[in-house]
């Protein structure tokens, strides 16, 4: 498959590009309304938390493995890096400014932050190609995740606006650009045969995927620790919690298994709807903190019917 067919998939006539750009967005200082700050839900606190920790070092390792691609591309596909690039670099500026309030929060996260090292660490002497298809594989279960996220919006419900608003632009991205780690494993793996693609994705998609369900409820566990739950009690109720009816962990188990469909592409899970929901919601956000509709002016009618809601 040569990069121009990859492009191709990737605006496929069925589905439509998915647009890609990057948003000015700068937090400032962050500060947590409370310490279990979803709703007061510490399961649901200790999930995100958990996420937050890892973004910093994990998108910096993402970062890495896209770079030396992009002078090998051109086209619409180098143009997707560049923008992932700078969106990934954007999320980690963003979370380390998080993870600082979570430790003002009390929260010791040495410990997340280690399993995360050791993972980075663990595809240090690995090649580049390796090193793309964990890419590839990280950024399905961030992508489905956002997705989740965006697509139910009660899993931020309750939450200080400022807050949301973070987890809310991050997700957007996060969905936007789910693809172009996958296309440019296509390039780089272009003069495989299907079968050595599909054998080689699915496998580094189970062992990312195990790696990140194991090291992310340990993270988990060892916050609800420091809330004073036993390490026992901990592993259970996150796992009851993540995977219970309407939960995160359970939603996003049918576009986990997708991945592993021969001809599977990240756009034929369309998420175009979802993005423009979370445009508008993020902007009727922005409308109330900031006074703002900035980034949603085809849709700022939406907007402001979603600005009373959340008012």
């Amino acid at each position: 498959m040569d990069q121009g067919q990859v492009s191709t998939i990737a605006a496929s006539p069925e589905n439509g590009p998915q647009r890609m750009h990057v948003r000015k967005f700068r937090q400032g200082r962050t500060r947590l309304a409370a310490r279990h700050w979803v709703r007061g839900d510490m399961f649901a606190t200790a999930f995100l938390n958990a996420l937050s920790v890892v973004f910093p070092r994990g998108e910096a390792f993402m970062i890495e493995a896209l770079h030396p691609w992009r002078d090998r591309t051109e086209g619409a596909l180098q143009r997707d890096i560049a923008t992932f690039i700078e969106q990934e670099a954007a999320h980690s500026r963003e979370h380390v400014g998080f993870n600082k309030a979570i430790i003002e929060a009390g929260y010791d996260i040495e410990a997340l932050d280690r399993a995360i090292k050791q993972f980075v660490s663990f595809f240090a002497g690995c090649g580049e190609i390796t090193k793309l298809g964990a890419t590839m594989c990280i950024e399905h279960l961030t992508a489905i995740v956002a997705a989740e996220i965006l697509k139910n919006r009660e899993h931020l419900e309750g939450t200080d606006l400022e807050l949301r608003k973070l987890w809310l632009w991050h997700a957007i991205e996060e969905v936007e650009h789910k693809a172009v780690a996958f296309d440019v494993w296509m390039f780089a793996t272009r003069e495989w045969s299907g079968a050595r693609r599909w054998l080689t994705r699915s496998t580094l998609l189970l062992a990312v995927s195990l790696s990140f369900f194991v090291n992310r409820t340990r993270g988990q566990v060892e916050l609800l620790r420091q809330d004073g739950l036993s390490k026992p009690a901990g592993w259970w109720q996150s796992v009851r919690h993540g995977f219970a009816k309407g939960a995160i962990g359970r939603n996003v188990l049918g576009p986990w298994f997708e991945f592993f469909r021969p001809g599977f592409h990240p756009h034929t899970i369309d998420d175009r709807e979802l993005l423009v929901r979370g445009e508008n919601l993020l902007a009727a956000i922005k409308l109330v903190t900031e006074g703002t509709t900035a980034g949603a002016d085809r849709t700022s009618s939406a907007s402001r019917n979603l600005a009373a809601e959340v008012a």
